[in-house]
């Protein structure tokens, strides 16, 4: 049987670094797509960030006039998923929390033990209905923990989202650099004839 390690590592590999590497986008688009969808991958929406990726590609390339590779955001967002979301969504809880205290608008609720008891009462209440209790613990998450949560992922989703850019840049252009002299040609050459023109 694989070790989790292993598995992590050929997950990472197969849905991050392939489509990056295999993209033929310019550099700097494939940078931005990086960027735009760590930035995404790092707020508490998961099961919307595609879309949010999608919406921002679609702003970006129609309103702004400035491209982004769709694939290398769509991937990107999967750091964050279903498995990483409950300690990531603590993570920006507690992080929010922190910045509420510092600027002294009052304590939010950020124990551990708290969180999840909170969700354990709503979830083993015989009083409410299945439909009840998906209510409650949707008011829970959202309106009750929704601001912080929000507020302390951009302390996490927009440093993360400028290191994207530049350790994606930094990477692809090494890459294909070291892929232009394994075919004998120079890094401007390869890139004359393999990237897309934008």
């Amino acid at each position: 049987m694989r070790s989790l390690r292993s598995t992590v590592k050929e997950k990472f590999r197969q849905h991050i670094l392939i489509p990056l590497t295999e993209s033929h986008a310019p550099i700097g688009e494939a940078a931005l797509g990086s960027a735009v969808g760590m930035f995404m991958g790092m707020t508490p929406t998961v099961g919307v960030q595609m879309w949010m990726v999608l919406s921002t590609w679609l702003v970006f390339k129609y309103v702004l006039r400035v491209r982004f590779d769709l694939m290398i955001g769509t991937a990107m967002v999967w750091l964050s998923n279903p498995v990483t979301m409950g300690p990531l969504y603590y993570g920006f809880l507690v992080t929010g929390a922190w910045f509420f205290k510092l600027i002294g608008t009052g304590e939010v609720m950020l124990s551990y033990t708290d969180f999840s008891e909170r969700l354990a009462a709503i979830d083993g209440s015989a009083t409410l209905s299945l439909q009840e209790k998906f209510m409650e613990g949707v008011h829970f998450l959202i309106f009750e923990l929704g601001y912080p949560m929000v507020i302390g992922s951009l302390f996490w989703a927009t440093p993360l989202a400028i290191l994207s850019y530049y350790f994606t840049y930094k990477y692809l252009r090494l890459y294909r650099m070291k892929k232009a002299a394994n075919l004998g040609l120079s890094y401007e050459a390869w890139r004359e004839k393999f990237e897309k023109k934008s």
